[in-house]
């Protein structure tokens, strides 16, 4: 009989990251990912060196395959930059396939658990939320190019604005909170010009 077929990287990454974002780092020990991954310690052990690579790893792939194409999916390709940055809000209240409530989002999940101490899972998240930051700003200057975004605030301030609207919007999902719309429409309205806010 032949030996079991070897998972791929991707999809031990792909595993390993559903494992961390579904429980926190913290939480998942080396015997939840043999499970997960259908991998014995060692030889999880000689394709990451540490349980912190593995999850620094996992935060990387996650930028690139949820976070960078919600990205390009809700903030540029959207024509009208409000509902932009709305779909972008919103739709992180979906729960994931299969669970009654959001997952949040990994970065923030990370940002929470001790592991964050370690520099390079430190830096690996902060890269991901810079890139939200970033895609919200380069967001919000194209709307006050066309004068649906107020002016007398800069981009870069309303762009952190929304970073902490997003921070507690997925704290909240993740709790299981469901009542948070309004208040993400709250927050939105007060990226628009005064005439614009006037009778909301």
């Amino acid at each position: 009989m032949g030996r079991p077929q070897k998972i791929d990287d991707t999809a031990l990454l792909d595993r390993a990251t559903a494992l961390f974002w579904r429980d926190g780092a913290d939480a998942v020990t080396i015997r939840d990912l043999e499970v997960a991954l259908g991998l014995k310690a060692p030889a999880i052990y000689r394709r990451y060196p540490s349980k912190n690579a593995l999850i620094e790893s996992c935060v990387e792939r996650y930028m690139g395959r949820v976070v960078d194409s919600r990205i390009r999916r809700y903030l540029e390709s959207s024509e009208d930059p409000l509902e932009g940055l709305r779909s972008f809000f919103v739709t992180t209240l979906e729960p994931h396939p299969g669970e009654e409530t959001t997952r949040g989002c990994l970065l923030t999940v990370t940002a929470n658990q001790t592991v964050f101490q370690d520099p390079s899972i430190r830096a690996a998240v902060r890269d991901g939320m810079d890139r939200i930051r970033a895609g919200f700003q380069t967001t919000i200057e194209r709307g006050q190019t066309t004068g649906q975004i107020r002016t007398d605030v800069s981009a870069a301030t309303q762009a952190m604005h929304l970073m902490l609207v997003l921070e507690g919007l997925l704290v909240l999902g993740r709790s299981g909170s469901t009542d948070v719309v309004e208040g993400v429409q709250l927050a939105l309205d007060s990226l628009r010009p005064a005439a614009g806010r006037a009778g909301r």
